[in-house]
């Protein structure tokens, strides 16, 4: 791509100077959720909220939500045990589970700050990062972020090398993009450390990952949807 040059129109600058000064602070609860839930299904829901929160957002206080609404879904299913129902291949799902979330979140315990670091900057500022691309107006540039969040977000879901790969490319790709566009400096840096901060959260989340195992990551996703089968099959008592 040739280098073009950018009349910056007011609007850009302004998106950048947003860029900049949002910095508010706003943290998930769930606490009204939890006290709400009264079924097996809603209480291993709130777990998987919980451990997400963990591994995506680096949110420490989800690691005692993580264990509360477990031990909540354990005392629901003896009731269920106590009326004759069968849920003793359930509960050892559960087990399971437990002990390998366990193990994710005592892996991801070490890199907590750095992801909720990284996790506060994206919230905090990807608006008006949207905005300044949308001012630039490049359909290139603006499918390549949109890519960018998916490519992080199939990681997530199912990690591998060839997912990886996609991710680090689409980033070199719309940095390159970027630097081809001959933006005053101003624009162009803010820019540059909003998808530097990207992808440095990312290359956490791919350490957790890899800390824990990415076959095991896997496996705990596997026992996560065999277990809501289950608990699916229930009935409301």
């Amino acid at each position: 791509m040739k280098k073009l040059f950018f009349l910056l129109p007011v609007g850009l600058l302004a998106a950048t100077g947003m860029f900049w000064m949002s910095f508010q602070d706003t943290q998930s609860n769930i606490s009204s959720v939890a006290s709400a839930a009264k079924y097996p299904q809603e209480f291993f829901a709130l777990s998987e909220h919980s451990l997400r929160q963990v591994v995506r957002y680096g949110d420490e206080k989800s690691i005692l939500e993580l264990k509360d609404s477990l031990d909540k879904l354990d005392s629901s299913l003896r009731k269920y045990k106590e009326r004759g129902l069968l849920v003793e291949t359930t509960k050892e799902m559960i087990v399971q589970y437990r002990q390998e979330s366990t193990d994710v979140t005592k892996a991801a315990s070490p890199y907590l700050k750095k992801l909720n670091g990284y996790s506060d900057f994206e919230r905090d500022n990807e608006k008006a990062f949207v905005i300044a691309l949308d001012q630039i107006g490049l359909y290139e540039l603006k499918t390549a972020n949109a890519n960018l969040n998916k490519g992080r977000l199939d990681y997530i879901k199912e990690p591998s090398v060839q997912a990886k790969q996609n991710y680090d490319e689409i980033a070199s790709k719309m940095k390159q993009i970027i630097g081809e566009l001959y933006l005053d400096g101003t624009i162009e840096h803010p820019l540059f450390v909003y998808i530097d901060n990207h992808n440095n959260y990312f290359k956490t989340i791919v350490t957790v990952y890899n800390e824990v195992g990415t076959e095991q990551i896997c496996h705990l996703q596997e026992k996560g949807y065999a277990i809501k089968t289950q608990l699916q099959l229930l009935p409301k008592l």
